[in-house]
């Protein structure tokens, strides 16, 4: 009895970490989500730039080098 139950939870283990190599293989997932993570740091970057505005002689200050 013991040994059929040593064997049976062998195979399981065996196929646990079978599955386990097989999710950690799958290249495509992995890959999509990357995208989903670059797709997400584009439009954040892109809002960020949105924000932003030229300078303009107004707000410079009569010392600073930049308004030369």
């Amino acid at each position: 009895m013991t040994t059929y139950l040593v064997a049976g939870g062998g195979l399981v283990l065996m196929l646990w970490f079978a599955l386990l190599i097989g999710t950690s293989l799958d290249t495509e997932g992995q890959r999509r989500e990357w995208r989903r993570v670059a797709e997400q740091r584009r439009a954040a970057r892109e809002e960020r730039q949105g924000e932003r505005r030229p300078l303009e002689p107004d707000d410079l200050c009569a010392d600073c080098p930049l308004r030369r």
